[in-house]
């Protein structure tokens, strides 16, 4: 699986890299907004390599290996953890849409904040990381 996925990468960003040199029509930018709205975040020559990758990237959440509901639960974690005022609404809505608690929800944002602590704690005492690695 790890061989399909780094395969994968590669064939998306030689992709990426093939059409976001190749100029859009007005037509297909067009389309391509229509098609979705945040694809009017990337640069006009990037849309198309964009809006395949996000479609491809997507897939993780009903595909993956990871259940969905817990894939959005991860990904609202990261959402938290990063202040994403966008992806913390559609993760909530996407985990509770799959059958999430409320506790649930609580619980991946307080799992994010906790390593959030820990993280800043560690880092901004300089605890050595080699000392941490032989405690585990």
């Amino acid at each position: 699986m790890k061989t399909f996925n780094f395969i994968l990468a590669v064939c998306l960003m030689f992709a990426a890299v093939s059409q976001a040199q190749e100029p859009i029509s007005d037509a297909d930018y067009k389309a391509l907004l229509e098609k979705s709205p945040f694809n009017s975040v990337y640069p006009r020559n990037f849309t198309k390599a964009s809006d395949a990758y996000f479609e491809a990237s997507m897939k993780i959440y009903s595909e993956g290996p990871i259940k969905e509901k817990e894939a959005h639960l991860a990904a609202l974690a990261t959402a938290a953890a990063t202040k994403c005022q966008y992806c913390v609404p559609y993760h909530i809505a996407q985990a509770k849409r799959l059958g999430a608690s409320e506790d649930e929800l609580k619980a991946a944002i307080q799992i994010a904040a906790d390593v959030m602590r820990m993280s800043t704690m560690f880092y901004g005492n300089e605890f050595d990381l080699e000392q941490f690695k032989a405690m585990l």
